[in-house]
């Protein structure tokens, strides 16, 4: 008749140092993930940041290749207004029929409301106005928005300065579309120390 073998558990020593080798890994692994996870939402606002100034770039392109009573008096503005930017299309009604209803932004995500058509804003860091509104934008003036560091409201999630005012030589200025974040501290800065206002 065979007998069983005797069976050994773990002892107290093995089970604590098994215990403080998962706490080391632990300690290195988690700020290090997190980062990952830091860096991939700064990543993924940057390209939503790069699609819609690409949209107000070609709708601009569009609005000046037709050639209709275009410029910062014409009832055709060179670049989109802060309400179509908004609504994500171009929507005034002395637009040209070729160029109404433009979307400047495509993608998955899309509302017919004001201030909710853009894509969301979602950097790690963010106020409680502008986790509320991470579609909307917020207008600001040409002051405002070449001043440095930028200034903004923390309203909502993007700001735009729709380029319809003359700088001090008379010329018109560019539209100027930024995240709207311009906090000295704050953890929405990128891996080269840069805040979101810059991107």
């Amino acid at each position: 008749m065979s007998h069983p073998r005797k069976q050994h558990g773990f002892t107290l020593l093995e089970l604590v140092i098994v215990i403080i080798i998962i706490g080391i890994i632990s300690g290195v692994a988690i700020p290090h993930y997190l980062d990952i996870v830091k860096e991939a939402k700064i990543a993924a606002v940057k390209g939503q940041l790069a699609a819609i100034r690409g949209g107000i770039e070609l709708a601009h392109a569009k609005i000046l290749s037709s050639g209709i009573n275009t410029g910062i008096t014409g009832d055709n503005p060179d670049w989109p207004t802060l309400e179509e930017v908004q609504f994500n299309e171009l929507r005034l009604s002395t637009r040209p029929e070729s160029i109404r209803h433009l979307r400047l932004v495509r993608g998955e995500h899309y509302s017919l409301i004001q201030n909710q058509a853009l894509p969301f804003c979602n950097l790690p860091d963010m106020t409680n106005s502008m986790s509320n509104n991470q579609a909307a934008v917020t207008g600001m003036a040409l002051n405002d928005a070449t001043s440095h560091p930028r200034k903004g409201n923390e309203a909502s999630g993007w700001a735009y300065y729709p380029g319809n005012e003359r700088d001090a030589n008379g010329r018109s200025v560019e539209a100027i579309f930024y995240v709207n974040d311009d906090r000295a501290y704050t953890d929405n800065v990128d891996a080269g120390d840069v805040r979101p206002s810059d991107f």
